[in-house]
């Protein structure tokens, strides 16, 4: 991670907890406990750029993510890369712990302050390990409940049992750990709305097509270009939802590809933006889940330089982030992308 990473962020939200703390000399109605100014975690204040792993414990799940050179990834997911913001929030919140009050040290009282062990299937706990390249260990607690008001309004205390400690604490601060993987990954995959879309075409296996399409930017609704002889569209938006699948397309689960037997003829959608480029989603079902996969070519139609440089490079964005992944999609969006004409024509008349 480079020098400084978390040090402006970590200024800033030490600034806030010392408000906080003035806020609380101001407010009598709200709890006098003092602001404390011993850190929970001394070791990871000292060392909040150092951090190159995070182990998280509840009763539904038990992850981990690594940093890699510059970019953290979950290890349950092949590494598949987390969100950097909410790895700093939690890194820098936890730094920033601060030591109010010991509770109690008997474990029959654990759990009415959510500290019990967090491997009991009923417990609220969580668990969450903090550690440098060398597996030097730089935090390692439990945290439990939380009152996100106990100091005023964005003064949050929230209770604690460190490591080999049989003592609890109520600690100045607040952090958000997730319930399970999904909740720390970057889940979107494109984000295009209907209105970007150019032209859509949609092979089935057996090369089958549905081919919509815009003759302008402006154009209300999307048509149909080869719709059969003597047959017409239910209605006239009813094609738009198709054209519209990738906005904020997001997946249910991601591993890589080499681990997939893809079929040799899976459903082929090609979204084609205004923009320049065109997004190939390839299809394929595994037991009860579709999956797909994702890889972007700039329209050879493009013929403006400016064009075609902006387009390039939204092409490498996509080609980078997607290239040896696949993704478990969603039930709406699989649907849409294993569409066959049928499901869009109204019934011929006389029927």
């Amino acid at each position: 991670m480079k020098p400084g990473t978390f040090y402006a962020f970590a200024g800033l939200t030490a600034a806030a907890v010392v408000a906080a703390g003035v806020a609380v000399s101001t407010q009598t109605e709200i709890t006098s406990l003092t602001a404390g100014t011993d850190p929970a975690f001394p070791k990871l204040s000292e060392n909040v750029n150092n951090v190159a792993k995070i182990e998280i414990r509840n009763a539904n799940s038990e992850f981990s993510m690594t940093l890699t050179g510059d970019n953290w990834g979950l290890d349950q997911k092949d590494g598949y890369r987390v969100e950097f913001q909410k790895v700093k929030a939690a890194i820098v919140n936890l730094s920033n712990f601060k030591l109010i009050e010991k509770k109690t040290a008997d474990a029959t009282r654990y759990e009415r302050l959510e500290l019990n062990d967090p491997s009991d299937e009923k417990a609220k706990s969580r668990k969450i390990v903090l550690k440098d390249e060398k597996g030097t260990v730089l935090a390692d607690v439990v945290i439990g409940k939380l009152n996100p008001n106990l100091f005023g309004t964005g003064g949050a205390g929230t209770y604690i049992r460190r490591a080999d400690e049989k003592d609890t604490w109520l600690a100045r601060g607040q952090v958000d750990l997730g319930e399970e993987p999904n909740n720390w990954m970057a889940r979107q995959i494109v984000n295009y709305g209907q209105e970007k879309i150019r032209r859509v075409v949609v092979a089935s296996p057996e090369g089958a097509e549905i081919i919509l399409a815009k003759a302008d930017v402006k154009a209300p609704n999307f048509t149909i270009e080869n719709l059969p002889e003597g047959r017409s569209i239910k209605n006239k938006d009813e094609a738009d939802p198709l054209a519209g699948v990738m906005w904020r397309m997001m997946f249910d689960d991601v591993q890589k590809a080499e681990k997939q037997e893809w079929p040799a003829k899976p459903w082929v959608a090609h979204y084609t933006v205004w923009d320049g480029y065109t997004v190939r989603i390839e299809t394929a079902k595994f037991g009860d889940d579709f999956w797909g996969r994702f890889s972007a070519e700039v329209d050879p139609s493009v013929t403006d330089a400016k064009k075609k440089a902006a387009a390039e490079k939204s092409v490498a964005e996509i080609n980078q982030r997607t290239k040896g992944w696949t993704y478990m999609l969603t039930a709406g969006d699989s649907e849409k992308l294993v569409s066959k004409m049928s499901d869009y024509l109204a019934k011929p008349k006389g029927t």
